[in-house]
């Protein structure tokens, strides 16, 4: 049933979408352990739905819900803008690493609509290029309260900026974005977060780019390093039990399902809504550090990289989060006694362990 412009309704209760995206609403309204319930109210769904290394899924309403109590805790209509700032494409598991891997603009933004409903399934993205534009058009699958989906235009458009962003490794200026909505009373606050013109109360939501931006290159120059960190991460997840996780374990899987380097201890305890003192202290208890952990990730990381790619040096240090491969070399030296080179050499037809 039709429920307006560009909001196609669906059985809600039969799309399912990862918890995760909740934990990223927390983190951003900066709740603690005891702070969490205002969040899940009247979802009928446990605080622990929203801790580390739940894997969980709920159900397209209780995320509406979710988005309604966010706005009321926040006491703003902002949070659209500050929750679409933190959708950026390494936020969406195995979506992120595909855009990230992606060889142009066209190809990660095809690859962004192609699996946005696996993981999003509220909403649609189609993608379509002429020779004078480049354009993203969003339908919303599901009913919702107005403000929600004022929210949900809102991430969409920053979603799609984030994306286009990463490829060009520059700011997207020169887009036209257009939004169903009506101007909102915090209309001032687009230019803070949104890098384009935006325009209000239009017939579609879409993002209108160049067509020229289609084939640009993506900027990092070691696109399929990504790929191939995205298979490595996700065989070492599947190593990490899924109940019952220690809090090394819960550190563990967070690292991994973000790109390496991409985040830092204070964004790890973010997420698990404590403080870096409380993360350390629990480490602590059961024997580890944050440094620790994060060490081994990364030389498990590098050995696979050298084991099964004939990338650079330099790409595997890139892939892996380091400035510079120098203080790859360094790292890698300190962990292993000799240099990524002298390993590859001598390891290369060795079975990993």
């Amino acid at each position: 049933m039709s429920l307006g412009k560009g909001v196609m309704s669906l059985d809600e209760d039969s799309l399912l979408i990862p918890a995760s995206y909740s934990r990223i609403i927390a983190r951003e309204l900066n709740l603690q352990e005891r702070e969490l319930e205002p969040l899940l109210r009247g979802t009928g769904l446990p605080i622990n739905i929203l801790l580390p290394g739940d894997e969980a899924y709920i159900t397209a309403q209780q995320q509406m819900r979710v988005l309604d109590n966010a706005q009321h805790i926040l006491g703003s209509p902002e949070i659209g803008l500050r929750l679409g700032r933190q959708l950026q494409p390494s936020s969406h598991g195995p979506l992120g690493y595909l855009v990230l891997s992606s060889p142009d603009v066209i190809t990660a933004l095809e690859s962004f609509a192609d699996f946005l409903p696996l993981r999003l399934p509220l909403a649609s993205v189609q993608v379509d290029l002429d020779e004078h534009y480049l354009t993203c058009i969003l339908e919303i699958r599901v009913s919702a309260k107005p403000n929600v989906l004022r929210i949900m235009q809102e991430c969409f458009a920053l979603m799609i900026q984030a994306v286009v962003e990463s490829v060009l490794g520059r700011e997207l200026t020169e887009a036209s974005i257009e939004l169903q909505h009506a101007r909102p009373s915090h209309s001032d606050c687009y230019g803070d977060y949104l890098h384009s013109a935006v325009h209000f109360s239009q017939t579609v939501n879409r993002v209108q780019m160049p067509a020229v931006l289609a084939r640009k290159a993506n900027a990092s120059g070691h696109s399929d390093s990504y790929s191939l960190s995205q298979d490595h991460c996700c065989r070492l997840l599947e190593q990490i039990p899924v109940s019952a996780m220690s809090t090394t374990d819960q550190v563990r899987r967070l690292l991994l399902s973000h790109p390496a380097g991409s985040i830092t201890e204070a964004d790890v305890a973010r997420e698990m809504f404590v403080s870096k003192r409380t993360l350390a202290r629990r480490l602590a208890e059961e024997g580890s550090s944050y440094r620790t952990i994060s060490e081994k990730l990364l030389s498990e990381l590098a050995v696979r990289h050298l084991r099964e790619s004939n990338f650079s040096i330099d790409a595997v240090a890139a892939s892996l989060g380091y400035c510079d491969a120098a203080a790859f070399r360094k790292a890698f030296r300190r962990w292993y006694g000799q240099t990524p080179s002298q390993y590859r050499r001598d390891k290369l037809l060795m079975p990993i362990s």
